[in-house]
Parts: C-alpha cells; structure tokens; sequence
C-alpha cells in the first residue's frame, strides 16, 4: 500500500504528481484492453446477444479518434484527487477496515451515479448538447465508443473523482476499485451485447444492464444513469420498454 505523500517543493511535488498520473494512465490502458478483448471474445461466441443487430457500428477509426484525449483527462483527474488526498489538502480518509471497504465503496458509486446523472442531462441541454454530440454519431456503440467523448465532456464526467476528496473521507484503495469498476462497467454499458441480462436489471430492482445505455444511444431521450436506474425511474427518464427489452435477454428460466 502506498504511503501517503509528504509535502514537497513545487518542482518535486509536480515530479511525483506526473509519476502518479502515469502510473493511473497505464492502469487504465491494461484494464481497457483486457476487457476489449474479454469481450470480443464474449460478443464472437454470442452472436445473437447483439442488441442492435439492424445497425452497424461506426467505423474503428472514428471510436478511436478521440480516445487518447478522453483516457488522458481521465488520468490526470483521477490521480489529481488522489494526489490532494495524499499532500493532505483534501479530508484525512478514514481508516479503511475489512467491514467498511464495501459500504464506502458502494455509496462513492451511488454518489457518481448520482453525478453522471446529472452531467448527462446537462450535455443533452442545448447550451452544451455540441460537447456530447459527437458520442452520440454511434448509435450502435461498441467498447471503443466509451472513450469517443469531447474533452469537455470527459472534464465533466472525471471532475467527480477530483472533488470527492473533499466532501467525503474515502480510502484511495476504495476510490482506485470505483475507478477500475467505473472503466469496466463504462466500456460494457457500451458494447452492444446483452451478456448479463437478469431481474436484477429491470424492475423493482436498480441496477442498470448493457441494454439500459445502449437504449440511450438508440433513442437518445432516455435512461442518463450510469450503474443504477432509479434516477431515470423516479424522474421520467426511463425508455417505457427498458423492462421488457431486459427480459427478452435473460436466460430461460430466470
């Protein structure tokens, strides 16, 4: 486990911030190819798990063409709030135990649904729907349409991982399991394959399948979360036929 950082001079402090960001950058690059090919695998051997099959992702270059600004924004925030917490300009973590690294992790998780909620429906308002268009030219979203976001939208999407050290006491080791969740689930809500389809996706439960974001990109009024579905449940948000799209998924007997 790392220690936390002790207060350094400018040029040595900035040394180990672009360490820090480094090390975060090539996390995020094993983690993002792993689960590419996980799921290339997962979408050749499950064919007909294919949600929009009457549409046909847009072409590689184009998903990749603004992927490296996107995981560098990511980056760079993600380890700018580690690094406040470590230099302590941030709230002291709480001692992280066996019995509250699932309950702080969980509601960091819960506190970012809450935030991407409230992103999203701000990036579809007319003021700054021209910073969340370009994701939208995917209307059959693959793994590499994740990271297919304008700058602005990639600051006001990772900003949460910044301020959070200063409103909530969370452990990095907490935050860093958010962050490698945040990445997988990021890149399966988007590709295009219903591999975990189940009850607990739809009604009266909360969590949020692959069909619920991919939803999004095909009708584009609907479903804003990101893990969880009670925001769009609760304010209108929701496609009317989420549930049933879910249900057509699920294994037989489920």
């Amino acid at each position: 486990m790392i220690s936390p950082l002790r207060a350094m001079q400018p040029h040595a402090g900035l040394a180990d911030f672009a360490a820090l960001a480094g090390l975060v950058l090539a996390g995020i690059l094993v983690v993002l190819a792993a689960t590419a090919i996980a799921f290339r695998r997962l979408n050749a051997r499950a064919p007909h798990n294919r949600i929009q099959p009457d549409r046909q992702p847009l072409p590689l270059r184009r998903e990749l063409m603004r992927a490296p600004v996107s995981i560098l924004v990511i980056a760079l925030f993600f380890a700018g709030g580690l690094f406040c917490q470590w230099q302590g300009w941030a709230l002291a973590p709480v001692a992280l135990r066996w019995w509250n690294a699932g309950p702080l992790l969980l509601l960091s998780i819960l506190l970012y649904d809450a935030w991407f909620y409230w992103v999203h429906r701000l990036l579809h308002t007319r003021a700054l729907l021209r910073f969340h268009a370009p994701h939208h030219r995917a209307h059959a979203p693959t793994v590499w349409t994740n990271h297919n976001e304008t700058p602005v939208e990639a600051v006001l999407n990772q900003l949460f991982y910044l301020l959070i050290v200063f409103v909530v006491p969370i452990p990095w080791p907490v935050l860093v399991a958010h962050k490698l969740y945040d990445q997988f689930s990021g890149m399966m809500g988007h590709c295009g394959f219903e591999h975990f389809a189940s009850p607990m996706a739809r009604a009266p439960w909360p969590l949020a399948s692959t069909v619920f974001h991919d939803n999004h990109h095909r009708y584009f009024h609907h479903n804003f979360g990101h893990s969880f579905t009670f925001w769009d449940r609760a304010l209108g948000t929701l496609h009317p036929d989420y549930d049933k799209a879910v249900r057509q998924f699920e294994p037989e007997g489920s």
